[in-house]
């Protein structure tokens, strides 16, 4: 049995007036299908807000749904009130990153030479790009980075403090679907040179967003 002064309300997503209590919580870790549903569908928003910042190409629309609500699985599993922040936090943390997880994985394992980046709706890079609304950059043998809205101003900002000016020229002609062979051309450099650098960009890329996920 649950003591009355055991439960904690917990705050649910902006707009949403129900609560739910640590006895659902525990209830639902017992298996109790009720307890599980009313938290699966007091989450449905916050799921469907956090599936809307990432688009993963060429997978169906319910893919990152389905990853939204294994992650609420796992954050009800292994919630612990004398451990974790209240469980509205720490469950939209699972939900989120089994979200970026599933992308990355989806990324390396199936689309290795595809685009490099794939926006939701609009890039805003250097200045001389100012919008880019194309569905992706096309780097030379790829690994494929997804990256979610919430990434990009970020992701600028990083890239216009950390990139060289030869490879800023590179990147603003990748945004533009040059070929390594078109950018050599225009930049006046070698093919490979240009590929080099494309790797070191590449590189800057993932190590920034391995540092996002691990946050």
């Amino acid at each position: 049995m649950i003591s009355l002064q055991s439960k904690k309300h917990i705050k649910e997503s902006r707009g949403t007036k129900a609560m739910i209590e640590i006895r659902d919580i525990k209830l639902a870790q017992q298996g109790d299908e009720e307890a599980t549903e009313k938290i699966f569908h007091e989450y449905q928003s916050s799921i469907l807000r956090n599936n809307r910042k990432f688009f993963l190409k060429g997978a169906e629309s319910d893919d990152l749904l389905q990853e939204g609500y294994i992650g609420l699985m796992k954050a009800i599993k292994s919630y612990d009130e004398t451990k974790n922040a209240c469980f509205n936090t720490f469950a939209n943390l699972c939900i989120r990153r089994q979200i970026i997880t599933a992308v990355k994985t989806h990324s390396s394992a199936k689309y290795q030479n595809l685009n490099s980046a794939v926006m939701g709706e609009e890039y805003v890079g250097f200045e001389e790009v100012t919008k880019y609304n194309a569905p992706s950059i096309n780097f030379y043998n790829p690994e494929e980075i997804v990256l979610g809205k919430e990434l990009v101003k970020l992701l600028e900002n990083f890239l216009v403090e950390n990139l060289s000016d030869l490879e800023k020229k590179v990147f603003y002609y990748l945004c533009k679907e040059y070929s390594y062979i078109e950018i050599a051309e225009t930049l006046d450099e070698t093919p490979k040179k240009i590929d080099n650098t494309i790797q070191r960009i590449k590189k800057k890329i993932l190590n920034y967003l391995g540092t996002y996920v691990e946050k």
